[in-house]
C-alpha cells in the first residue's frame, strides 16, 4: 500500500512542477499525510479494526427457564426494534443517570446497583415490547460480555450477569454475579 501511495506521491510532485498547477498539490499532500500516519486510513479494507483495544463489552438480552447462568440470547430486536449497540447505549445512559442520583462515579457502582439498573431497564424493554403489542419472555437476564486479548494473541469472552427479572408474582431464583461459562 506504502508503494501505491508513493506512487502517487511522485506522479503528484512531477504533474505539480511540470504545469504548475496547484490541482497536483492536493494529491501530493494527502499522499504525504497518508505515509506519515502509516495506517493508510482512507484506502485499507478495514479501518476500524487497524489498531483494537485491548478489550471491549457489548450486552445482549437472554431468557431462562429456572437458572440465569443458563440462559439463551433473545433477538430483543424482534420484540422493541432495539438493536444490540441501542441496548449498550441505554445501559450506559441509565448507570450514568444512576450513579449522579448516588452521587457517585459509573465505574464506583456495586454490584447491586448495576442489578437496580439492570432491572430498570428490563422493565424499560418490557414497556417497548408492550407497547408494541408484544410480550417478552417471562424470564429475562441482562448479560454483559467482555472481550479481551491474552496473553497468547486470542481472545477471552467473559459472560456476566448483570441483572435477571422474573415476571410479576413470579420468584427469581438466586442469580451470582460471577462470569458465566
Amino acid at each position: 500500500m506504502d508503494g501505491i501511495i508513493g506512487v502517487i506521491a511522485a506522479i503528484s510532485l512531477i504533474g505539480w512542477i511540470a504545469t504548475r498547477y496547484s490541482i497536483w498539490c492536493l494529491p501530493l499532500i494527502v499522499s504525504v499525510a497518508i505515509l506519515a500516519e502509516d495506517e493508510c486510513y482512507p484506502l485499507s479494507y478495514f479501518p476500524m479494526y487497524s489498531d483494537p483495544d485491548e478489550s471491549e463489552n457489548f450486552l445482549y438480552v437472554a431468557t431462562f427457564e429456572t437458572d440465569p447462568a443458563r440462559h439463551q440470547p433473545l433477538p430483543i430486536h424482534n420484540f422493541t426494534g432495539l438493536s444490540a449497540p441501542k441496548v449498550k447505549k441505554m445501559e450506559d445512559k441509565y448507570r450514568e443517570d444512576y450513579a449522579k442520583k448516588l452521587k457517585k462515579k459509573d465505574k464506583e457502582l456495586t454490584d447491586k446497583d448495576i442489578a437496580v439498573v439492570g432491572s430498570q431497564l428490563l422493565d424499560e424493554f418490557r414497556a417497548i415490547a408492550a407497547g408494541k403489542q408484544k410480550t417478552l419472555p417471562d424470564h429475562l437476564a441482562l448479560v454483559e460480555v467482555w472481550i479481551e486479548a491474552d496473553d497468547d494473541g486470542g481472545w477471552t469472552e467473559t459472560a456476566t450477569i448483570l441483572a435477571a427479572q422474573s415476571a410479576p408474582g413470579q420468584a427469581l431464583p438466586p442469580i451470582s454475579t460471577t462470569p458465566v461459562q
